[in-house]
């Protein structure tokens, strides 16, 4: 993937139908991405043309996802992870207009193992909406399968 070149966010996370907020990312490196997002009114937390600022954890979240997949190379396919803890988060403007089109910045700050801190902000055109800070985990399917079963 080249500079500023854009990618269907789609084949980069598991999210579908309408939980499949971001569109497209672009500049990817080993511990950094951008993605793109135009809020509509099929999103959560919309009501009257506006959907709340809260939604920008989920979008750092589908973010750090498509980054992980993205890490693993051609071919692969998303993996289920898990947003296991909030370390920081500021809301800078309390609701965003449908139509808004805004762009999720994301960075890794550190990781260890399959846990991993991860730095976001999500702006419009014109504002910054949030600054968050997650801790995200992808365990392996083994230990997800391992706790359906009552960890057996």
């Amino acid at each position: 993937m080249e500079p500023n070149e854009f990618l269907p966010a789609e084949s980069l996370i598991p999210h579908r139908r309408g939980m499949r907020l971001i569109e497209w990312v672009k500049n990817p490196t080993p511990d950094a991405l951008q993605a793109e997002a135009v809020v509509t009114e099929r999103w959560p937390l919309q009501a009257d043309g506006m959907v709340s600022s809260l939604i920008g954890m989920e979008l750092v979240a589908q973010t750090v996802s498509a980054l992980s997949t993205w890490r693993r190379g051609k071919g692969a396919g998303p993996k289920i992870g898990l947003v296991v803890g909030i370390k920081e988060a500021e809301f800078l403007r309390p609701r965003v207009p449908v139509g808004t089109r805004l762009t999720i910045q994301i960075h890794k700050l550190y990781q260890i193992g399959d846990y991993a801190v991860v730095q976001g902000e999500v702006r419009s055109d014109s504002a910054l909406i949030c600054k968050i800070i997650l801790q995200v985990m992808e365990p392996e399917a083994e230990l997800l399968e391992a706790s359906k079963a009552g960890g057996r």
